[in-house]
């Protein structure tokens, strides 16, 4: 699978949190998104487009100094924010997907309420799937 079909696999499986995602599709899908990303963030921060009390991708944490000396942060584009509305829930399915693949539940995804949660699931996405089938169904590599 390349980055265009797991993209498109992904799209059109947005709202189908059950079966399985191959680490190709996944990780490929994590690759897209971080480019556009990327690319969306450097666009803003050349146009200077913002929306106020939001940091940058560049600037996260960084604050800079008005003319009155407050301190602010650099905003978060608007156009990210409508990329992280459309990414939000195939970039939900598809991890749910990916573990079930690995033969774990979805519902781990709620480790991410805690600090160490972003971790665990990251490991857990890089191991690879079940070689036979399990109760999500049958391995997306052997179809």
């Amino acid at each position: 699978m390349n980055i265009k079909e797991a993209c498109v696999s992904v799209f059109s499986n947005w709202n189908n949190f059950s079966g399985r995602a191959c680490r190709s599709e996944f990780w490929y899908f994590c690759l897209a998104v971080f480019i556009v990303s990327f690319l969306i963030s450097f666009f803003e921060t050349m146009l200077f487009l913002s929306i106020e009390s939001y940091p940058t991708l560049f600037t996260y944490g960084i604050e800079i100094r008005d003319k009155e000396w407050e301190s602010v942060q650099n905003p978060i584009g608007p156009l990210t924010l409508i990329f992280n509305v459309i990414i939000l829930c195939p970039s939900i399915s598809v991890t749910s997907r990916r573990l079930q693949d690995i033969g774990i539940s979805g519902w781990w995804q709620l480790s991410y309420l805690i600090i160490i949660g972003l971790l665990i699931i990251s490991i857990l996405c890089i191991l690879p799937g079940k070689k036979d089938e399990n109760k999500w169904g049958k391995n997306p590599l052997l179809n």
